[in-house]
């Protein structure tokens, strides 16, 4: 457990973004990288210290299960007392034989400190070498969802369609082919811990395993890294993409692409890009459910004698509406199945009818106003 607060190792704020976080951390792993830094104790330190933060707060249950912590006072800064777990690798124990017939097991929190139900949280909160455990093991991993934002036409979002989008995904490094080391040289297994990431040492009665402090956990070591890649494996592409979306989408809905996120791990899958779609307001059309509202102009002559109107639709369609003698201010005409689409059914499209008075009337046309407006049928 460590001594110090991770969100002041990465120098964030502990309400800071997902992004953010990961935007911390890359700088200042390229800052502290050992294979730029060589033979640098205090940067080497530094890199496995923001790291094992990194590896928590970018986990969105192991971050809150560490802020629950938090709030126990389990993370205090320079406290005297209480148990170090620091130099632990939690999740890489077993329990110790005493002799006799007994057989070694799974460690647990429980078993030594009795903390019930809070062993569970320390116990997730720190398993950090299961993931390393499958990058040595050659185990393939699933990479990490990405997520974007767009803003889509009105028209779009009713009827469907296509819409393309611009994304910067990290991918494999095509110059070393993911190794992070340079063009036709290989990672060398790290000769202090074998290839496991960790070193054992004996502390009482129990097998401590430690990171390894020669590789920092990975196994292996780059003698010379990639000059594309910087040794880290992967490259920011752009690639475009075309989105499907699908008739009646909400605003701020979520979309999911799958197979288009970050590279996986050993082979693994790509990760999926999570894209939250804004819909831009329409200067005739609203929308409420599976209605679509709309309001036409109508002059008032035209709406005391009987008219015929033609109104657009959000399926481009154009239909006519036929207007009665003296038709009110605000009358609603309902046009049926020319609203959204949904698996409830298709809603209406409601023309709201807006009359204009103009004020360059004839007489006749002042006396029909004046007729109509005193018998009430006009607003």
């Amino acid at each position: 457990m460590p001594k110090q607060d991770y969100y002041d190792i990465l120098g964030v704020k502990a309400t800071a973004s997902d992004e953010e976080i990961k935007r911390v951390y890359r700088n200042l792993a390229k800052q502290y990288h050992p294979d730029v830094n060589k033979g640098d104790k205090k940067s080497e330190a530094k890199f496995k210290e923001i790291s094992e933060a990194y590896n928590v707060l970018r986990d969105h249950e192991k971050r809150k299960k560490y802020d629950q912590m938090k709030k126990f006072g389990a993370f205090g800064r320079g406290q005297s007392g209480g148990f170090d777990f620091g130099n632990f690798d939690f999740g890489q124990y077993r329990k110790p034989n005493f002799g006799g017939n007994r057989t070694g097991g799974s460690f647990s929190f429980e078993d030594l400190f009795g903390l019930g139900g809070m062993g569970d949280i320390f116990g997730d909160l720190f398993d950090r070498g299961e993931r390393m455990r499958k990058e040595r093991s050659g185990q393939s991993q699933r990479g990490d969802a990405l997520y974007a934002e767009i803003t889509i036409p009105f028209e779009l979002a009713i009827n469907g369609g296509k819409q393309f989008l611009n994304i910067t995904v990290e991918e494999h490094c095509d110059d070393c082919k993911g190794t992070g080391a340079e063009k036709g040289t290989k990672p060398k297994t790290c000769p202090d811990c074998l290839g496991r990431g960790t070193i054992s040492i004996s502390q009482g009665f129990f097998a401590v395993n430690r990171t390894c402090p020669r590789c920092f956990g990975r196994g292996s070591i780059i003698e010379k890294i990639c000059s594309i890649c910087k040794g880290s494996g992967t490259v920011k592409k752009t690639k475009k993409l075309s989105i499907s979306i699908p008739e009646g989408i909400q605003d701020n809905a979520k979309l999911r692409i799958r197979g288009q996120g970050a590279s996986g791990i050993k082979g693994g899958k790509k990760g999926d890009i999570i894209i939250t779609v804004h819909v831009s307001p329409h200067r005739f059309f609203k929308r409420t459910g599976k209605d679509i509202l709309c309001e036409v102009p109508v002059d008032i002559i035209k709406a005391i004698q009987g008219t015929k109107i033609r109104v657009r639709t959000v399926s481009n369609k154009k239909v006519d509406i036929k207007l009665p003698t003296g038709v009110r201010n605000g009358k609603t005409f309902r046009l049926k199945g020319f609203g959204v689409k949904s698996k409830e059914g298709t809603g209406d499209q409601l023309v709201s009818i807006s009359i204009i008075r103009r004020s360059n009337l004839s007489d006749e046309e002042k006396k029909l106003v004046e007729e109509y407006d005193n018998n009430g049928k006009l607003d």
